[in-house]
């Protein structure tokens, strides 16, 4: 049997090294029945170290941190996600918005030698990383900087994003949710992801695990203006199914 103590310090530990985890995982692990990892997952929550989830937890939220902090966060999984969206969703030939975002960044540095369509983007740090891409037309909308999230936005950057018919809308998620839709905490960056949608014919969101089932104040779309959801490992059919039968083509990586 595991002590409450050490139970939890090996819950945090397994966050940490893989973003999510669930209950029957958990009880198997510790020989410990499910009410007893309930228990442990609602107290963790409470002492902020931890967000619950239907079956399970996921890192806590962390707005505050810098893009490069969160950049650092959940490597593998972003990692993963991102070679699964490059290779199997991103056609040599298309044109595609890259929305702002780590994990968007990622697919921007795992596009295939192969790919020579054209990136248009928001995220500074997505053109420089395609700068060495030996076939990637880039094209990087202007407007106003936030640097904490080195994403342009504002007036310039929605007037310069109209000029384009997109094959593809490839968004970071800050937030997404089967009834709630795709969110998020910024009203321009709302407008953003709001625009690339209408201007394009297809809709791919990613995100590792610890963005789904959440909401934030500024709705951009409903479930269902979503083509394919990306996200990470260890995440179960029946809470997938909260997705698939809204219509999304849900991709675990």
């Amino acid at each position: 049997m595991s002590s409450v103590s050490s139970r939890q310090d090996e819950i945090q530990k397994l966050l940490r090294s893989q973003g999510t985890v669930h209950i029957h995982d958990l009880a198997a692990l510790f020989h410990a029945s499910l009410d007893t990892i309930r228990r442990d997952l609602r107290q963790m929550e409470e002492e902020g170290y931890l967000r619950r989830i239907h079956g399970g937890a996921v890192l806590p939220n962390s707005a505050q941190e810098s893009y490069a902090e969160r950049a650092q966060e959940l490597q593998p999984e972003r990692t993963a996600i991102a070679q699964k969206a490059a290779r199997e969703l991103i056609p040599d030939d298309c044109v595609a918005f890259f929305d702002s975002g780590t994990t968007v960044c990622e697919v921007a540095r795992n596009l295939k030698p192969s790919f020579r369509g054209t990136v248009i983007t928001v995220n500074p740090m997505i053109a420089v990383e395609l700068a060495s891409h030996p076939n990637a037309e880039v094209i990087m909308l202007g407007g106003t900087l936030r640097k904490t999230d080195m994403v342009v936005c504002g007036p310039t950057t929605l007037d310069q994003l109209r000029n384009f018919n997109a094959d593809i809308a490839l968004l970071g998620t800050c937030a997404l949710h089967p009834e709630a839709g795709l969110s998020t905490s910024s009203t321009e960056e709302r407008a953003t992801k709001a625009a690339m949608i209408a201007q394009s014919a297809e809709v791919i969101a990613i995100t590792t695990a610890d963005k789904l089932e959440t909401s934030l104040p500024y709705r951009v779309c409903d479930i269902d203006a979503i083509s394919h959801l990306v996200t990470g490992r260890k995440l179960s059919n029946g809470y997938l199914a909260n997705y698939t039968r809204r219509g999304l083509n849900v991709i675990q990586a």
